[in-house]
């Protein structure tokens, strides 16, 4: 999965102090597990869970905020490369996508007017529809791929175990590595909370809303655009 490893192909940052993160490491979370074996720990619980929801930064794809499950379905937006915000729906087959004026603008603005003014009407407010399988989508919406993007922690060296910190409530424990510094939760599943690394791609994702139901609607026939129809 390309897009997941340019997430966490990244410059190493030295540990807390260069997120601005800070605690008093009172008592050992996790005694006796190495932080390699607390990261790795932390993805495969995150991996386990039903569902659950990232937003922040993602390198290749701007701001994002995106609710996944299990069952592969997806909802939510996703920062356009070109300029605008993208909707963004999956099913098991299906991609739909619906972009904003400011993304469809960017779409059209180098076609003659008359057909742009005529495709900007027949976009607005409504979604494509696309298959899975057709390679456009991969790099678009590959973050909706669960394992594709956590897979890759289980290849991180070098781990150390750092500060205890809160995230939205919740304490965590700083998890040093030479590609970046990821929070993971110490009470209940070790869930992995947030992941930030640095240079040229940099990210800082954010995981909520773990094992909360996520409602995923088709949209309706007559709310999706057909280019082809529309030639």
């Amino acid at each position: 999965m390309h897009t997941a490893h340019r997430l966490l192909a990244a410059v190493a940052l030295t540990g807390a102090a260069a997120l601005g993160l800070t605690g008093c490491l009172s008592t050992e979370p996790f005694p006796g597990r190495q932080g390699s074996r607390v990261l790795n720990d932390s993805a495969t619980a995150l991996r386990g869970a039903s569902t659950f929801t990232m937003s922040g930064k993602a390198s290749g794809q701007g701001q994002v905020n995106l609710s996944v499950s299990s069952a592969g379905e997806c909802k939510g937006t996703i920062e356009a490369r070109g300029g605008g915000t993208i909707d963004v729906v999956r099913t098991r087959d299906h991609t739909f996508l619906r972009g904003d004026e400011a993304h469809i603008l960017a779409l059209t603005k180098d076609m003659p007017e008359d057909q742009a003014s005529r495709a900007r009407k027949e976009m607005s407010g409504r979604w494509t529809r696309t298959e899975n399988s057709d390679p456009s989508m991969k790099g678009l919406t590959s973050l909706c791929d669960r394992d594709g993007l956590l897979k890759e922690i289980y290849g991180i060296q070098g781990a150390e175990k750092g500060a205890l910190t809160k995230i939205d409530g919740q304490e965590a424990v700083t998890i040093n590595t030479t590609e970046g510094v990821f929070l993971v939760a110490t009470k209940g599943e070790p869930f992995l909370l947030k992941m930030t690394t640095g240079g040229p791609n940099p990210i800082d994702l954010a995981f909520t809303g773990i094992n909360k139901p996520v409602q995923v609607d088709v949209p309706a026939d007559k709310d999706v655009y057909n280019p082809d129809a529309n030639s």
